[in-house]
């Protein structure tokens, strides 16, 4: 029927009217009883505008075979991916031929095709005909994108949302070409202006929350995967970039479910299987991220990306063999491939070949990576330039690692004070006469005698200790497991806090903490019947809570020189925590150390817990003797063969901190001393350091 044009005006100013009800159910009206296409086409606008993408191409299928209805259906199938159900609506209303609308069709057709030069060609012929046609310039720009002209492809779509500012899928489209650029920010700003024109545009909203998470901004890129998600909890993209907004964020467990829910509704997405993997590795389960990295890779076997993480998952469990030949398929893809080369670097490093190492980490350009990788790059290249005695150029890289990692996304959820904060409050109980270290000594409890705590700090030979001593059949060791910590979080929750609550404990409660630490030694798998030797270096500021939980227990304390141990923790890549975070400035780090050592002088003084010490000095110096003595400390035969790396090794599987190379290796010597290197950099410092040193009989000469 044609056209009433008063009582579709009048629908148009009840909805700028804010009255949208009364709008869509009288163009609704004259769509369904009137058959009224431009109503239909109204209506389809006013339900883009308020979301209901899908309402809106519902009417506009309805009314395919208008040229006005068509139009607008193919653009929003396009612009949402739907390729076929648009090629189908076009074929619906042909059009006359030389017509604008009609070129371009013919070149959405020869794009379809991947026949992008005709589809150029086709766009310019209509562009010829009608200079400001904004489909004809938002079709050229497609074309053009896909031929890798993105200047030419930029200004098309520019042009495009000029001819028509309320056209989402040109705003859209500049949004990708912007990013090609890397021009990030501007990209979001087109993809937030196409959905202020149709909030519902899904395409939109999954790349604005993909460019968000490029800029280091989970959080509002996991609000855009959220919202798609909220309209369909199947939403697979949707699932598994909100994954990696969560693995950004530190959140694993809630990452690894969103991986495996996408994996349940489609077993073959090659990117859910590839961030599972690199999860998995994280979270120190190799072989399962092997298994999902490889199914990654049977899907898409040119996934660079994929083999550098499968390498790095080789190299951290020091199968190097593995590691080479994973590199070696990745570089045959991208020879180029950043962080396929840094790995590569990594390996020469390991493999004795420093110069190579070097010369392949310096072809690489790190303002071209991202930060993350970046980040990889220079502690790489720090520990190259270490090991070629290339000593202020190594300092420098490490410090542009540390900056880099100081600015991360987790790093900005973590609370760096806290560390201090905990540090003082057990430092204030101990001047208040530690009320409660000793109470559990004569309540019939749990003794542990069978534990021992092994403390320091972090990259003073703990490692190396706990790897000796784990492979004696007699010991069971549970390293860097979160099993003091549960308890420590119980007494927080009491009055008084934590360490205070301890003083009002009666038997009955100190015996339910030890009976939560229990579980969680079970948990991590330590049984009854051997020594449990308890590894947490900075464990330290515990010692109290030990004492009045497990009198019996033993303390094996190791022991470096303070400025070696500053030193190496700055040349760290940790993994983000309240005590890790203050590692990237040896300002922070020397400030670290302090805390810890000065609470140990109170803690000792109030200590009846047998404590033994190891120096790593003389555990690389005169291993067999330094070992010896720890074990007759814990109260076990000594045996030698522990000293050997393979035997170390054999059933340790991955170790789980950053000494893990090291000590893969045979014991050698060559970090003793290695702060003399740096004793302009640690000048300053050598003051606060001093009394440390002096303490332990370390000299700073």
């Amino acid at each position: 029927m044609p056209t009433d044009p008063k009582r579709i005006e009048h629908a148009l100013a009840l909805a700028a009217d804010g009255r949208t009800g009364e709008a869509e159910a009288l163009l609704a009206q004259l769509a369904g009883a009137d058959r009224d296409a431009t109503a239909a086409w109204h209506l389809a606008w006013l339900r883009l505008r308020g979301g209901d993408a899908d309402g809106a191409l519902a009417i506009l299928s309805e009314f395919a075979d208008d040229p006005l209805c068509n139009e607008r259906l193919r653009e929003q199938l396009l612009g949402e991916r739907r390729n076929a159900e648009a090629a189908a609506a076009m074929a619906r209303a042909p059009g006359p031929a030389g017509e604008p609308r009609s070129l371009v069709a013919a070149a959405i057709a020869r794009h379809l095709a991947r026949d992008f030069a005709g589809a150029v060609d086709l766009c310019r012929q209509a562009l010829a005909v009608a200079p400001a046609h904004a489909p004809a310039h938002n079709h050229l720009g497609r074309a053009l994108h896909n031929l890798g002209q993105v200047p030419g492809a930029l200004s098309a779509f520019e042009a495009a949302v000029r001819a028509n500012p309320d056209y989402p899928e040109a705003w859209h489209n500049l949004g990708h070409a912007l990013r090609a650029r890397g021009e990030l920010e501007p990209a979001c700003q087109a993809f937030e202006q196409a959905l202020r024109i149709s909030p519902g545009y899904r395409s939109a909203r999954l790349n604005l929350g993909i460019t968000r998470f490029s800029l280091d901004q989970p959080g509002p890129a996991l609000a855009c995967f959220d919202a798609l998600l909220a309209r369909d909890g199947d939403d697979v993209e949707a699932m598994v970039n909100a994954g990696l907004c969560l693995q950004l964020r530190g959140d694993l467990g809630q990452a690894r479910a969103r991986y495996e829910r996408a994996l349940s509704l489609a077993p073959e997405n090659q990117s859910a299987w590839y961030y599972l993997g690199v999860l998995l590795n994280e979270q120190s389960e190799p072989a399962e991220a092997v298994r999902a990295l490889r199914r990654a890779l049977a899907l898409r076997p040119d996934d660079a990306d994929a083999w550098a993480e499968l390498a790095g998952v080789h190299e951290l469990s020091s199968e190097l063999d593995q590691a080479g030949d994973a590199v070696k398929s990745g570089l045959q893809h991208a020879p180029g491939h950043p962080l396929l080369n840094i790995e590569a670097a990594r390996l020469e490093r390991r493999r004795g070949d420093l110069l190579g190492a070097e010369a392949r980490l310096r072809r690489l350009d790190p303002q071209r990576m991202p930060a993350r990788v970046r980040q990889q790059y220079f502690y790489e290249l720090g520990n190259v330039l270490d090991r070629n005695q290339q000593n202020d150029a190594a300092f420098r890289a490490f410090e542009q690692g540390n900056a880099l990692a100081a600015r991360s996304v987790r790093r900005e959820a973590v609370d760096g004070e806290a560390f201090f904060r905990e540090v003082a409050q057990v430092a204030d109980w101990l001047d208040a006469g530690a009320p409660g270290i000793e109470a559990g000594a004569g309540d019939g409890g749990d003794t542990g005698a069978d534990l021992c705590f092994l403390v320091g700090f972090p990259r003073s030979g703990t490692t190396l200790l706990d790897t000796i001593l784990d492979a004696h059949p007699g010991v069971r060791s549970v390293e860097e497991k979160p099993t003091l910590e549960p308890v420590v979080h119980a007494l927080r929750a009491l009055p008084g806090g934590y360490p205070s609550a301890l003083a009002g404990l009666d038997a009955g409660e100190r015996d339910r903490l030890r009976r939560l630490y229990r579980a969680a030694l079970a948990h991590h798998g330590a049984g009854d019947g051997t020594l449990v030797l308890d590894k947490l270096p900075l464990r330290t500021v515990h010692a109290g809570l030990v004492q009045a939980l497990f009198p019996k227990a033993r303390l094996l304390f190791s022991l470096r020189h303070p400025c070696d141990v500053v030193l190496s923790n700055f040349m760290q890549q940790y993994a983000v925590n309240e005590a890790f975070v203050n590692f990237y400035t040896l300002a922070d780090t020397v400030r670290t150390y302090d805390a810890v050592f000065g609470l140990w002088e109170k803690l000792r003084a109030r200590l009846s817990l047998p404590v033994g010490y190891v120096r790593y000095e003389n555990l690389v110096e005169a291993p067999g003797a330094e070992a010896e003595a720890a074990c007759r400390f814990l109260g076990i035969a000594w045996d030698p063969a522990t000293l050997e790396a393979d035997q170390r090794n054999r059933e340790r599987g991955r170790i789980r901190t950053n000494s893990y190379q090291q000590v893969a290796e045979p014991i050698y010597r060559r970090a003793l001393g290695r702060w003399q290197r740096y004793r302009g950099q640690l000048q300053p410092y050598l003051p606060t350091l001093a009394p440390h040193a002096a303490r332990w009989g370390y000299s700073l000469d």
